[in-house]
């Protein structure tokens, strides 16, 4: 299992990319493209691992749904894009 501090930190970091993944869209005032999802993707599955260790259900249940919605985002970017 992951130490307390250590999910504090993977927290930490993927809190940074679903803000950055959000603020490059924003920023871009466009539709998400891979880099945004990909960003958010990533940074609420890293908020998810750290929710485990450090447990909070509601927390969890929104990062997974979170990350969920932005792989279907990815996904759908890559697909129709060929």
């Amino acid at each position: 299992m992951i130490p307390p501090g250590t999910a504090d930190v993977v927290g930490f970091c993927g809190a940074a990319m679903v803000l950055s993944g959000f603020a490059y869209q924003t920023v871009r005032n466009a539709a998400p493209d891979r880099l945004s999802n990909g960003l958010n993707f990533v940074g609420a599955s890293l908020l998810a691992l750290s929710l485990i260790v450090n447990y909070n259900l509601p927390a969890l249940l929104l990062e997974t749904a979170w990350a969920g919605i932005a792989f279907f985002g990815l996904v759908r970017t890559v697909v129709t894009r060929r």
